[in-house]
């Protein structure tokens, strides 16, 4: 349950990020990483979960990557 929290809250947190602050930023960091928010969702879940999963932080940090898409088609 705590994971599936946390995949909701990184997809969140990826496509806020991507698409409120990051316009905000110098043009050095409107890059594809941070204008993308499944991009962004995938590298915050990649890093995040590899200090719990090690190398199977691939399967959450692709379920991120899904439902910030889905959240961006909303």
């Amino acid at each position: 349950m705590n994971t599936i929290i946390e995949i909701l809250g990184i997809s969140a947190l990826g496509f806020i990020f991507s698409s409120v602050i990051t316009p905000k930023l110098p043009n050095i960091f409107k890059h594809k990483p941070f204008t993308c928010e499944s991009c962004l969702s995938w590298w915050l879940g990649i890093g995040y979960f590899y200090g719990q999963y090690n190398l199977a932080a691939i399967i959450p940090a692709a379920i991120c990557y899904v439902i910030a898409s889905l959240i961006w088609k909303l």
